[in-house]
Order: C-alpha cells, then sequence, then structure tokens
C-alpha cells in the first residue's frame, strides 16, 4: 500500500503544473472533428519539438506536420507558447498517471517490477518525451516555465525516489530524496532520446534490460 510520503506527492503533483496556455475552439465546444484536428496539431508539434528542438520549430513546421493549415492552427492555439504549455499540462497529468501505475506494479508484488516501472516509463516517453526532454530549451527566456517545469520535474523525483523505498532502497541521505529521483528519471529520459531520436540501434527489450539492470543496481546499492 501507498505511504503517508508517496500520498503527499500524489497531492504535490496534482497541482505541480499550474501554467495554462490559451486555447480556442472554432465552435461554443469542441466536437469529434475539432478534438481530432487539436489532436493532430498537438501529435505533430510533438514529433517537430523532437527532431528540430523548440526555438528550432515554427508554425509551418507544425501544419505541415499536420496537414493542417495555419489559420486552423490559430483557430486552437494563438502561439505556439499556447501549445507548448497545453502539451505541459498532457505530460504532468500522464507522468502523475505513470507513477500511479507503477506504484501499483509495486503493490502487486510481480516477480520483476524494477523491469515493469521501467517499461511503464518508456511507454509514457513514447508519447510525451518531447515535452520533458525540450521545456528546457524554452525555458531560456520564459521564467514562468522554467520555475513550473522544475517544479513539476521535482514532484515527479521525489515521488519516484519514494517508490524506489517501497522496493526497499533507502536513497543517501539528503535534503531532498527528489534529487536521487530526478536523476535517474532524467537517466532514462536521456536513454531513450539516444534510442528513439537519435537512432541508436537497439532494440525496446535491449533498452528496458539495460536500464532495468541499472535501476535494480542502484536499488541494491542503496539497501545495504
Amino acid at each position: 500500500m501507498a505511504n503517508a510520503k508517496t500520498n503527499r506527492a500524489r497531492k504535490q503533483a496534482s497541482t505541480a503544473f499550474d501554467l495554462k496556455g490559451a486555447s480556442r475552439s472554432p465552435a461554443a465546444s469542441m466536437g469529434p472533428r475539432a478534438l481530432r484536428t487539436s489532436g493532430k496539431i498537438m501529435d505533430s508539434a510533438r514529433a517537430v519539438f523532437l527532431q528540430k528542438g523548440y526555438h528550432g520549430t515554427t508554425i509551418d513546421d507544425i501544419v505541415e506536420d499536420a496537414g493542417v493549415s495555419r489559420a486552423s492552427f490559430y483557430s486552437y492555439y494563438p502561439s505556439k507558447r499556447d501549445l507548448l504549455l497545453e502539451l505541459g499540462r498532457h505530460t504532468a497529468a500522464a507522468i502523475d498517471t505513470t507513477l500511479e501505475e507503477m506504484e501499483s506494479i509495486v503493490d502487486a508484488d510481480v516477480d520483476d517490477p524494477v523491469t515493469e516501472i521501467v517499461r511503464t516509463y518508456l511507454e509514457l516517453l513514447d508519447e510525451h518525451g518531447a515535452f520533458i526532454l525540450v521545456w528546457g530549451q524554452a525555458t531560456f527566456d520564459d521564467e514562468k516555465l522554467a520555475v513550473t517545469g522544475m517544479r513539476t520535474r521535482l514532484v515527479s523525483g521525489r515521488r519516484f525516489a519514494h517508490l524506489l523505498e517501497r522496493l526497499g532502497a533507502t536513497p543517501p541521505a539528503s535534503d531532498d530524496a527528489a534529487q536521487e529521483g530526478l536523476a535517474l528519471l532524467v537517466m532514462m529520459d536521456r536513454y531513450w532520446s539516444y534510442w528513439h531520436v537519435n537512432g541508436f540501434p537497439f532494440d525496446e527489450e535491449q533498452v528496458i534490460h539495460t536500464l532495468a539492470g541499472i535501476l535494480q543496481a542502484v536499488i541494491d546499492s542503496w539497501s545495504r
């Protein structure tokens, strides 16, 4: 069962990313067609951000990939920043859900929880890795995004560290367990990026096996 630290971290996670971009709808409410178009724009933004980075991506790049017009883009998002913030909201919610899934893996007492935790995190990155990787690029001239993104990542890191504690690990003494948890999450983020974005010649099971082995070694060393 989740402990008090985990429950506190869950509460923090639900409010960590509190920036909301302006969004529009061509009608009073979004119907199925509008939702599909908005979703296509978001999916294309994720893909192009990974290829070109945040500052290297233009609205023209996004609409070309999505197969929509600039007018359609502006029907939903006033600017590229507003689109990024919408991606951030979706990513923060997905991280929260993913951490809950990881906690359920620990509760279920499966044979190899570490491997399943890594597999679950990589599934998150497959959909939301773009924001996780490029938000830092966008923060150079955006202090509000920098502060909000940092807070979100620290909450996630702290919650991940508490998850490892439930697997028997005791992170090295520090003022905040978020330091250790964040270090491990960032390691997985970057390794996923080398594989998924830069095309390093590994298959998915190799990536999962490698990351799970490292994570298990860390847990074992912290358990001594």
